[in-house]
């Protein structure tokens, strides 16, 4: 085993840092590949982190959300896998009116980490009275890969956070670039359900 992978172990836990790991039980399409070395993420900060680590011991690494749309016919997956499970969702900023009736909400921004599913976030929406994004994605998949390729989610977001070679940058849909960025959290502008 490479030393640089020992480094990942000891600076993420062991425990918590698997080898030659069969990544069928963790992707959608049930890959049938193996990662050298595997990591879940489940927070934002831990994410950041093993990306930090990663570039800096200059280890190949692939992130993986739901595994709804990545396929590989390669056996094996060299280097680092991260398997992306963030599930923060919180509303940033409303707009709407206060009566005596409550408060009457017409519109929110709402910052979704990349790992959460397009699922669990329309189930967050529908309880807090907005409306759904109805993008073409599956509803398994994650917001992080979805952003890539949904043109109705693209069309919805007004931010996406990144990390970009150790960098946390904040850009907009025309400036994200699939080669280059990781996306770490999306705000979505979505109105009141009707």
């Amino acid at each position: 085993m490479e030393d640089r992978y020992k480094l990942i172990a000891a600076a993420l836990g062991e425990e918590r840092v698997k080898y030659d790991e069969r990544l069928i039980h963790h992707t959608y399409t049930k890959l049938k590949s193996r990662a050298e070395i595997f990591y879940i993420a489940t927070t934002l900060k831990e994410l950041i982190a093993v990306l930090d680590l990663a570039y800096e011991l200059k280890i190949p690494y692939l992130v993986l959300g739901a595994g709804t749309k990545y396929l590989t016919k390669r056996a094996d997956i060299k280097g680092l896998v991260i398997k992306n499970r963030t599930t923060q969702i919180k509303i940033g900023a409303i707009k709407g009116k206060v009566s005596t009736s409550g408060l009457g909400i017409e519109e929110a921004q709402i910052e979704v980490d990349s790992g959460v599913s397009i699922n669990k976030l329309n189930d967050f929406l529908y309880e807090s009275g907005l409306e759904n994004l109805r993008g073409i994605s599956s509803s398994l998949s994650t917001v992080g890969g979805a952003i890539f390729l949904d043109s109705v989610l693209q069309a919805q977001a007004s931010m996406i956070k990144v990390w970009d070679k150790g960098d946390i940058e904040n850009v907009d849909i025309l400036s994200l670039d699939k080669n280059k960025h990781v996306v770490l959290s999306v705000v979505f502008g979505v109105k009141a359900r009707i």
